[in-house]
């Protein structure tokens, strides 16, 4: 993605300025430390001014309701400090003017308050968006004295401008840059003959407001590689470059377009999405970048913790299996049992040991003795470690059951984070790995328009991609008499067909369709021959107190699909 630049901070507040002035600050809340929204209303319309100076994605914007979703905004229950001192200065307080300096990425809003004497006072909230160092920043606009920042900047951090409260607030060093609207064409051409850089690099180290993004666009337009080391241009590529960079900038109307994949947005050339609002542009862009970003941060978190839980009923149904594997002792302590009590009469008191033929095979087998204790006691002695083992057996094999249950559940919900990049849906999953998280009262809702929904043969399959969704199929879309499908013992999405609203009944090519369609959304869609069941919705139950989306099934067909 790109970040945005000089340019089109300079557009937002081309655009914006009229509703800035005279605006009144209603409410203020920081989601974040790096996150602050200002609720504000001018000319009987009310809009929130999202200001974001994450080093990854900084900006500010008005931003939707829609895009307020994708971006997760969670309000804490208490306010972090910066945010308290920015409602006692500015909540009720009355824009009046804003300022955006010449070729800095810096808006400046200032506001016309009352101080607790009832005395006039304007202070000033300046927001920089300044890649890592982007910072908010309140100073009292009379003397420039810092009130607060969104977050300091000491001397170890800054030897050249120091950010905190008390102290005086400065601008920026000042870049060593050109007005290129200023410049003379021999002088530019004197720059771009003389560096050795590629030619958006040696553009955009020496111009205001030209970013390489820009510069590698413009230079593309014009078939001239911006790769291409400056020195090597000939006079007509330096012309043309220089001409078309002067009309760019001395345009005062720009469009704007965004590409269909959100990955980058431009005023120099037509992409997919064209933007007659650059505020819209801006909340759109940055807004799918961000969702896309917490679904990434999330999705690994998911699957880190899920692939921990497998390991650790991996290994505890290792070691299950380990107390399974004694039941064959158990046995041999049965058989010595029975030997003992049938021949104690020819065992006499204070033997170490005997040996006794195994009636069923014949062979001899030497059975170790308490010498303390009579053969009929040594008998019994067999008998109550064969149920001891086969107690623990008993106890280790529905454990292991549970355990096994377990391993596939979460390798259910392994498979569903991976077959999604929504963040709603993988908030959806971790509800599932994180109980105590309450779904909000329109969940169910939101749920049911996010379940896939396909046509097949002339009926209505519906698609669960997670353990919530397959749920909601099995409890609120299905009836009776449609059929449910899945893939044997494996990982996969609950597929519902239907028939009841058809009163069809299914032919055997589309159940092999929507067997195939089952293959696909599981975890074994790359194998060759995979076992699918199916059978009609109302011989699957969810038994009681058992986590969402696990169903049994009676009555099945199996369908082996290639």
């Amino acid at each position: 993605m790109l970040n945005i630049d000089s340019l089109l901070i300079e557009d937002f507040y081309k655009e914006n300025k009229d509703f800035f002035i005279n605006a009144r600050v209603q409410k203020i809340q920081q989601p974040t430390r790096r996150e602050i929204i200002l609720f504000l209303r001018s000319n009987a319309e009310s809009r929130k001014l999202y200001i974001n100076i994450n080093p990854e994605f900084y900006h500010l914007c008005f931003m939707s309701k829609e895009n307020e979703m994708k971006r997760d905004i969670q309000i804490p229950k208490q306010p972090p400090m910066f945010c308290m001192l920015l409602r006692k200065h500015l909540e009720g307080a009355k824009i009046l003017s804003v300022h955006k300096p010449e070729f800095e990425r810096i808006i400046e809003l200032n506001f016309e308050n009352y101080n607790e004497l009832g005395d006039k006072i304007e202070e000033c909230l300046s927001i920089e968006l300044m890649g890592k160092h982007s910072n908010i920043v309140l100073y009292n606009a009379d003397n420039n004295i810092i009130l607060g920042c969104a977050h300091n900047v000491g001397a170890e951090k800054s030897k050249e401008r120091e950010l905190s409260g008390g102290l005086p607030y400065i601008y920026p060093p000042k870049q060593d840059k050109k007005n290129l609207l200023m410049t003379r064409s021999d002088h530019f051409l004197s720059h771009l003959k003389k560096s050795q850089l590629p030619v958006k690099k040696a553009l955009s180290d020496r111009y205001f407001c030209l970013s390489q993004a820009v510069c590698e666009e413009i230079c593309n337009f014009h078939k001239i590689n911006p790769l291409q080391i400056a020195s090597t241009l000939t006079d007509e590529q330096t012309k043309i470059i220089f001409v078309a960079l002067h009309e760019f900038l001395a345009n005062n109307n720009r469009k704007y377009s965004l590409s269909a994949d959100f990955s980058k947005y431009s005023c120099v050339s037509r992409l997919e999405k064209n933007y007659d609002s650059i505020n819209n542009l801006i909340d759109d862009y940055f807004a799918f970048n961000i969702e896309k970003s917490l679904a990434c941060s999330l999705k690994t978190s998911l699957k880190t913790r899920l692939g921990k839980e497998i390991k650790r009923f991996e290994n505890t149904l290792n070691n299950q299996q380990k107390q399974l594997d004694k039941k064959e002792k158990a046995v041999d302590y049965m058989k010595k049992g029975n030997l003992l009590t049938a021949n104690s009469y020819r065992i006499k008191n204070g033997e170490k040991s005997v040996t006794l033929t195994d009636f069923e095979t014949g062979k001899d087998i030497e059975i170790q003795l308490d010498e303390n204790l009579s053969a009929i006691e040594n008998a019994q002695r067999y008998f109550k470690l064969y149920n001891k083992i086969k107690r623990a057996c008993e106890i280790a094999q529905k454990m292991a059951q549970d355990t096994k249950e377990q391993i596939l559940y979460n390798k259910q919900l392994l498979y569903d984070i991976e077959n999604t990049d929504s963040l709603a849906e993988l908030k959806e999953i971790a509800e599932d790995i994180e109980p105590e998280i309450k779904p909000s009262p329109s969940k169910k809702k939101e749920l049911k328009l996010n379940i896939m929904k396909l046509d097949i043969d002339g009926f209505k399959v519906y698609i669960g991609k997670n353990n919530k969704q397959n749920d909601y199929l099995y409890s609120k879309i299905s009836s009776p008499d449609d059929v449910w499908f899945h893939t044997l013992n494996t990982p996969g999405s609950h597929i519902i067909v239907k028939t009841h609203e058809t009163k069809k009944e299914l032919k055997d090519e589309t159940i092999l369709k929507i067997a195939k369609l089952a293959k696909e959304y599981s975890t074994a869609k790359s194998s060759t021959k995979i076992p699918v069941v199916y059978t009609l919705r109302k011989y699957i139950k969810r038994p009681n107190n058992t986590k969402s989306g696990f169903v049994v099934y009676k009555n099945e067909t199996e369908i082996v699909v290639d």
